[in-house]
């Protein structure tokens, strides 16, 4: 009987949704930790350690946990019996697990639904032949929307996606599947059908959903999604977290069939780890964390605020970069200061709320430190508006509010 450091099984009653969330995380393609001999040396133990130290609303896993064709029902009960060793865990807690079916977990719909079940049952908001595999998590300002992709290969249900969002009225909208929408490593994506894959993609712009979360291809990988209308704000990023423990792959192009939209890489690593999502009242944090040791994870060099007004606001930035303003709100003039950690070209702008720019506020080659520019608003509509910061392949932007 194997013994863990990690305490342990709850037998107890459904937990009831919390109507207030605060951070949760996300990351995929576990599939190949088990059958273990020791549960506890694998990244799903670990990644099971990091939600109760990130103290986690919910975990969400988007495909390819490891339920796949069994060769024996000892083979089945060892992995079961070790995922039911994380759902247990972590419901005590207080984290709940969510996932999609990855291409690994279709051969086995029963061990899905006998994982799944009871405490640990996902939401049966789904369309009516999905329940349990495409369904709606629902928090106070979050949507988080669950697609399955095996039902019809490549595809999502979107007559029932258009509905869901039709009705919602949240501020945060994320969508998750197993499948990138964009093409990278895999052409066994939701590229394979790109008239229906840009239907899907034009849902979520037109929803204003800030990310999609996939995995299927083995390493980390942001990408802002851009359109032709110009309007930098309104960009849905994809995020591959294809993460949790599996072989990696090499890396690859967007040289799909990518419709009207040109994707713009932000950041990419081949490591494990964890994109954790930091949710307040007007604005959310997404961060990369990467494994640096057993059992330690920390920021990997990519994170990106989302304010309930933009979905293009990113920082793949050190964590010794700095941009800020004073006064913020201001009347006419603003201070921004910001700082550059390495030699390197930048440039700082300002954009109006439709993402037009206005100002060039510096520009060219600077040496590491800490700068300012006075930047007078003469001539701008009273509102918010947008500073950039670009310093190499890096890129951050803050919002600031022009007071008449």
């Amino acid at each position: 009987m194997r013994t863990f450091c990690l305490l342990v099984v709850l037998l107890a009653a459904n937990l009831v949704n919390a109507q207030h969330i605060n951070r949760f995380m996300v990351v995929g393609d576990t599939h190949n930790y088990s059958p273990s001999p020791d549960f506890s040396k694998t990244k799903l133990y670990e990644i099971t350690l990091a939600a109760i130290h990130e103290q986690a609303d919910f975990i969400f896993f988007t495909g390819d946990l490891a339920i796949r064709g069994f060769e024996s029902p000892a083979e089945e009960d060892s992995v079961l019996k070790d995922w039911r060793f994380v759902l247990d865990t972590l419901h005590y807690h207080n984290i709940k697990v969510f996932a999609c079916r990855g291409n690994n977990d279709v051969s086995s719909r029963a061990a899905w639904d006998s994982l799944f079940s009871g405490p640990y049952i996902f939401p049966q908001n789904g369309p009516e032949n999905e329940k349990n595999i495409t369904y709606a998590i629902e928090y106070d300002s979050l949507l988080f929307i669950a697609l399955d992709q095996y039902t019809a290969i490549h595809k999502i249900n979107q007559v029932w996606l258009d509905e869901l969002l039709k009705a919602t009225n949240r501020k945060f909208i994320f969508a998750a599947g197993h499948e990138p929408a964009f093409k990278l490593f895999n052409s066994s994506c939701l590229g394979a059908y790109p008239e229906e894959r840009n239907r899907f993609w034009e849902s979520l712009t037109d929803a204003g959903a800030k990310a999609y979360f996939c995995g299927h291809d083995h390493f980390y990988d942001h990408a802002i999604i851009k359109d032709i209308d110009g309007n930098s704000y309104n960009n849905v990023h994809q995020v591959i977290a294809g993460t949790g423990g599996t072989s990696f792959f090499g890396d690859s192009e967007y040289n799909g069939n990518n419709g009207r939209w040109t994707p713009e890489r932000a950041f990419h690593e081949k490591d494990n780890g964890y994109v954790l999502v930091e949710v307040n009242s007007s604005d959310i944090q997404m961060i990369w964390k990467h494994r640096v040791a057993q059992n330690i994870y920390a920021f990997g060099g990519d994170s990106c605020d989302f304010s309930s007004s933009s979905t293009d606001d990113i920082s793949s930035i050190q964590e010794s970069d700095f941009l800020g303003n004073y006064p913020n709100p201001f009347s006419s003039k603003t201070v921004i200061s910001y700082q550059v950690s390495v030699f390197s070209n930048i440039e700082l702008s300002v954009y109006d709320l439709i993402g037009r720019k206005v100002n060039t506020l510096a520009k060219g080659r600077q040496q590491p430190g800490r700068y300012e520019v006075e930047w007078d608003a003469e001539g701008m509509t009273p509102g918010i508006c947008f500073c950039e910061l670009k310093a190499g392949n890096n890129r951050q932007v803050m919002k600031m509010v022009l007071l008449k």
